[in-house]
């Protein structure tokens, strides 16, 4: 295998100023002028691995002839480019046998062979890198379209018309929803995330069995379908937190003179005692047991 450590490669360097230079702008707007354009790069490449320097051997009648050959061009348009080279300084010669193109020099690279492996190496490298790069990139926008998949199917699988309409059934002491909107079908399925539809129904039969919930309340406060459906609600009005009490007498406590439950948390709700307190000191008391009271009760 031959050895290919003493190799060079080399390489033109197009200044980005390069079409904008007057010399080759007038080259350009001679008839032929792209032409002509063509051939003079096609000069600095032949010319690289001399130095600039472009030798006539006398192979032909005159330079242009011979230099088409090499180009593989016309000879009428490299006699063309020649003497416009020559010209405006493009093309340089002192004796007619060497030609120097000075841009030529000034735009070449060039590299040894173990140099050009290090650079293909630091190539590959890099693409490596922002292949992994883009890797992860791609498997994220996977997760998120993943993502959103999910959601798409499940606002396909659950109408949130379906669960404003179970409330409608249902809550009938209630306010009506008068419109679905965007923020409400946000709610409804962040909660289908963790409940099913008959948590749903479970959930509005539960408030419109609720007492406390329609209304009949110290503050006269009625729930709504909005408060029903926020995460920390639907959990205590599921488990029952709302619910009224049975009428037993066992949790009412022995100094409220043996009055049925439901006639205390009436009472006690805007406190309104049954009995009347003998002394200040005990109207405290029973304000203070009252208030306790009113709390466990949910009030």
């Amino acid at each position: 295998m031959a050895d290919e450590s003493g190799k060079r490669y080399y390489w033109l360097k197009l200044q980005d100023e390069f079409f904008a230079s007057k010399r080759i702008k007038k080259l350009r707007k001679i008839a032929g002028g792209d032409t002509y354009t063509i051939i003079y790069l096609k000069m600095q490449l032949l010319s690289m691995k001399t130095n600039g320097v472009l030798e006539y051997t006398g192979l032909e009648k005159t330079f242009a002839e011979e230099l088409a050959l090499d180009l593989d061009e016309d000879p009428d348009n490299v006699t063309v480019t020649v003497n416009y080279l020559l010209s405006c300084g493009l093309l340089e010669t002192s004796d007619n046998t060497e030609y120097f193109m000075p841009y030529a020099v000034l735009n070449t690279g060039k590299e040894g062979a173990s140099a050009k492996r290090v650079r293909e190496y630091r190539e590959r490298k890099a693409l490596q890198c922002n292949a992994d790069v883009t890797e992860v990139k791609r498997i994220g926008n996977g997760e998120k379209e993943i993502e959103k998949d999910k959601e798409i199917e499940l606002e396909k699988r659950v109408d949130c018309q379906q669960i404003v309409d179970l409330y409608h059934s249902i809550c009938k002491s209630f306010p009506s929803v008068r419109s679905l909107t965007e923020s409400r079908k946000k709610a409804i399925r962040a909660r289908l995330n963790t409940y099913s539809i008959d948590d749903f129904k479970t959930l509005f039969t539960n408030a419109e069995s609720s007492s406390f919930l329609k209304g009949k309340n110290d503050r006269n406060w009625t729930a709504t379908f909005d408060w029903l459906i926020k995460d920390a609600n639907m959990a205590k009005v599921l488990e029952g937190n709302y619910a009224d009490r049975q009428k037993r007498k066992e949790i009412v406590p022995e100094w409220c003179g043996g009055i049925e439950c439901d006639e205390f948390a009436d009472a006690v709700g805007s406190y309104r005692p049954v009995f009347k307190p003998k002394t200040a000191a005990e109207d405290d008391s029973i304000r203070a047991k009252a208030d306790a009271l009113r709390e466990k009760l949910g009030g």
